[in-house]
């Protein structure tokens, strides 16, 4: 069967996400003094995705994005971020290899990751928090070409986010973190479940 390369949901859902994103924009023109400090973010990604027979962090991305910080305490910030995400998942073709095969998905999403983050001290923090993704765009192709005929992919994503960051000067901070989502972005190809085991994640 031909299945079409990601999954369509109501309107409903495409316009709440954009709304959302309307709003936290909008924010900093609410705010007054030093209420809201802006960010810009960016980094390096490695991803892979659960449920795929594959393993390993190999497939490279990258991910940039704006946001908007608030403090509640003296040790706690609330941040809102949207981000530009490249996933996905990637196995090499091995010409050493006979039965080596190559195998490369390509995920863009758009996310919105809402973090509380704690100061554990003046140069070290943690953070934490959701993170809704909408899918832009998806493509999935072997050593034959692209691949049309899988199952469909959601177009939004819930995950969860962590990091440990180190500030390096007031304004410049360096973190690693990483995201898990916990709703499947799409269904295994038999179309199984078993418990928790829902689909790729």
């Amino acid at each position: 069967m031909d299945y079409p390369t990601e999954k369509k949901h109501s309107p409903y859902f495409r316009k709440m996400f954009f709304l959302l994103i309307v709003f936290l924009l909008s924010l900093p023109n609410l705010a007054t003094g030093q209420l809201f400090r802006a960010e810009i973010t960016g980094g390096i990604v490695g991803s892979q995705v659960s449920g795929d027979e594959l393993s390993g962090f190999n497939k490279a991305g990258l991910y940039s994005g704006l946001g908007i910080r608030t403090s509640l305490t003296k040790d706690f910030e609330l941040g809102f971020r949207i981000i530009y995400f490249q996933k996905g998942s990637r196995q090499r073709l091995k010409s050493d290899e006979p039965d080596s095969s190559f195998y490369l998905l390509r995920l863009n999403y758009m996310e919105v990751p809402l973090t509380l983050r704690y100061a554990i001290s003046k140069s070290f923090y943690i953070e934490a928090g959701p993170s809704l993704g909408y899918l832009i765009k998806s493509s999935e192709q072997d050593e034959q070409g692209e691949l049309n005929f899988r199952r469909p992919f959601s177009k939004f994503d819930l995950s969860i986010s962590g990091c440990f960051g180190y500030m390096i000067t007031k304004n410049l901070d360096f973190n690693l973190g990483y995201f898990q989502s916990i709703v499947p972005i799409r269904e295994h190809a038999s179309g199984a479940v078993y418990r928790l085991n829902q689909g790729q994640f």
